[in-house]
């Protein structure tokens, strides 16, 4: 938004008045004729009357080509013509003092002027040329700290903005002068901004500011121009919009005005106070209708009625930008922007039809490989994977490969196909190595390989998960996945590791009380009372209705390899409760209460506990059992 402000290149008349003649005035009535013409030339300088001095230097040059003071006077004509605004004759005067006599004991001053004139006349190299010459010759010229400051300003003309910088600086430590140190920092902040460092821009520029009456006014008004740009830029939003209202308030005349309202308008957006954000870019449409950020103003007042809400007034903008007879770099994201209004809307047709319009744009590549992932993604969270996949598939070879690599392998396990999943996944795994689903693609990895039947496989993979030190589901989900596929390889003990972790690591999960449960079973196998109560009275205290059931049994079974009969009946009492639908439990709880109903002689309780396990089970070996039962009861 800051343009870019032309280095200030300027003759300062008051260095001539501080340099030191090199000829005295001599106030002698008996003058010769040479001595004549320096000394009214002389008189006339000191007085201002720059055409006469120039007249008598030059008569004198004239007559007196070997005059053994030719060369001041040349400097001195040189001088006149500087002031008098005559850059070409100057030049041609300074440029003979140097080819005839560069021992001439003026020569710093001389090429600080010819690089003056050279400036002037518009040959900016050459006078960067004389300036370098001057630096490096004589490092100990009265007017250095200029002399740097000038280069400084070459510099930035030709976009050196290193050099300049480093130019800038060294006036800051050598000068003494107070409006050539302000006008050096100012620089430094202008180059900092080139150089996108926004942090030093805003120490150059905010005591400049700070003090910036004591700035002529277009330097004032650059140094709020690039202060609040380097704000806006360093996301000090509060700042930047403080600096552009300064600036809008104290220069309205100003050319920037329209960039500088409409700034306004977008720090108010990104500041979060939307309301205030739409009514100035509502009144940036009135003021300004021709400024060429009328589209980009449709655009954002569209971005924000979409977060608002507003789908309707959202989609009245952005057709404003896509009006325009020719493709326009913001037809992509308001054609995105405007897919998603529909989708929200519920309008499914014209969001289609969005889509489609903007996978014909032949210059919004990016915009089409977003809005075919959106779509995807639609459809996959609508549960229509196969429909979302080809779309997955044409974003493989773009920036979303990785992305759509794990959808493809996550679409293909929800679909069955689980070595296309594998395959898939496989690939990611080997390309992406650092993945940030990582967990949750190994974990589905895990699964397609337990549905193959490959187990052990599915075991290690689980355990890929649970190297690292993450805490989030998938762990938790891996470490009981692991447990159960340790349990069915019979690698008891790592089951029971993975299981322990899983209490240590997840006390308030739901599944801290499966794990105990399996933890239980695993102990109940070793015939270790003690430990299995410890385990099923965590489950129990957790009350989760599909454990309860299922935990009561395993009590009442334990109860019973005790012989205390009655409580191990109660226990299986208890498990029938909890058991809502038919299933191998019941059958197998059914069975056992009808067999203590039988060992104490209650056979009609005893037969309509083996009916209920053949009418609650589909389990056909306790169906078969409990008819067995049942026949044994009725040849009694």
């Amino acid at each position: 938004m800051i343009r870019r402000k032309k280095p200030c290149f300027y003759v300062l008349s008051l260095f001539f008045l501080l340099e030191l003649f090199f000829l005295p005035v001599v106030y002698s009535k008996n003058l010769n004729e040479d001595e004549q013409l320096i000394h009214v030339g002389i008189g006339a300088f000191q007085d201002g009357l720059y055409d006469i001095a120039q007249k008598q230097f030059s008569l004198f040059l004239k007559d007196f080509p070997h005059h053994g003071k030719v060369h001041e006077v040349s400097y001195l004509l040189g001088k006149t013509l500087l002031l008098q605004e005559k850059w070409k004759e100057a030049k041609n005067v300074f440029s003979r003092i140097i080819q005839e006599n560069r021992n001439f004991d003026s020569v710093d001053y001389v090429l600080f002027w010819l690089a003056q004139t050279e400036m002037k006349l518009g040959n900016l190299e050459m006078s960067r040329r004389w300036l370098l010459s001057l630096v490096k010759n004589y490092p100990k010229f009265e007017w250095m700290d200029y002399a740097y400051y000038l280069s400084g300003c070459l510099e930035v003309e030709a976009n050196r903005f290193n050099l300049a910088e480093s130019s800038f600086k060294k006036v800051s430590l050598l000068s003494k002068r107070e409006e050539l140190i302000r006008f050096a920092s100012f620089w430094l902040g202008m180059v900092s901004l080139k150089q996108n460092d926004f942090e030093k821009a805003t120490r150059y520029l905010k005591p400049l500011w700070a003090d910036s009456k004591r700035l002529p006014l277009s330097y004032r008004k650059e140094a709020l121009g690039g202060l609040s740009e380097a704000q806006f830029k360093l996301g000090q939003f509060q700042e930047a919009l403080q600096g552009y209202l300064t600036f809008y308030n104290q220069f309205k005349a100003d050319p920037l005005i329209p960039q500088v309202y409409w700034r306004i308008g977008f720090c108010e957006y990104l500041l979060g106070n939307l309301k205030e954000s739409v009514d100035r870019l509502k009144s940036f449409q009135s003021y300004f209708k021709g400024s060429p950020l009328i589209l980009y103003t449709h655009y954002l007042l569209g971005e924000i009625f979409l977060s608002l809400g507003d789908h309707a007034a959202s989609i009245q903008e952005l057709n404003q930008v896509l009006q325009t007879p020719q493709p326009h770099s913001l037809w992509g994201t308001s054609l995105l922007l405007l897919y998603w209004n529909h989708l929200q809307s519920n309008e499914k047709e014209e969001a289609h039809r969005t889509v489609q319009r903007l996978l014909k744009l032949p210059t919004a590549e990016e915009e089409r490989l977003s809005i075919q992932w959106l779509t995807a993604q639609g459809l996959f969270a609508e549960g229509k994977i196969r429909d979302a996949l080809p779309y997955y598939f044409s974003i493989l070879n773009s920036r979303f490969r990785e992305k759509a690599l794990f959808q493809i392998g996550k679409g293909y396990f929800l679909e069955d196909q689980f070595r296309e999943a594998l395959t898939n996944l496989d690939l990611l795994f080997l390309e992406f190595p650092n993945l940030k689903l990582i967990d949750e693609g190994l974990f589905i990895k895990g699964e397609c390989l337990s549905r193959l039947g490959d187990t052990l496989r599915a075991f290690q993979t689980y355990g890929q998960i649970l190297t690292q030190p993450r805490k989030n589901p998938w762990r938790l989900m891996a470490l009981t996945q692991a447990g159960i596929h340790g349990r069915f390889l019979r690698e008891d003990e790592k089951a029971e590791e993975v299981f322990k972790r899983v209490l240590e690591e997840f006390p308030s999960h739901p599944l801290f009380y499966y794990a105990a449960f399996q933890l239980g079973i695993l102990h109940e196998k070793r015939g270790e009372v003690q430990r299995t109560s410890h385990f099923y009275g965590l489950v129990l205290k957790g009350g989760l209705p599909e454990l309860l059931g299922p935990t009561y049994f395993r009590i009442g079974e334990i109860l019973l390899q005790q012989e205390k009969e009655e409580k191990a009946f109660a226990s299986f009492e208890a498990a029938i409760q909890h058991f809502s639908d038919p299933s191998l439990w019941i059958g197998m709880t059914q069975l056992e209460i009808g067999n203590l109903q039988r060992r104490w002689g209650r056979h009609e309780e005893a037969k309509k506990s083996f009916q209920n396990a053949q009418d609650q089970c589909k389990d056909e070996e306790i169906k078969n059992a409990a008819k067995e039962l049942m026949r044994s009861l009725m040849m009694r």
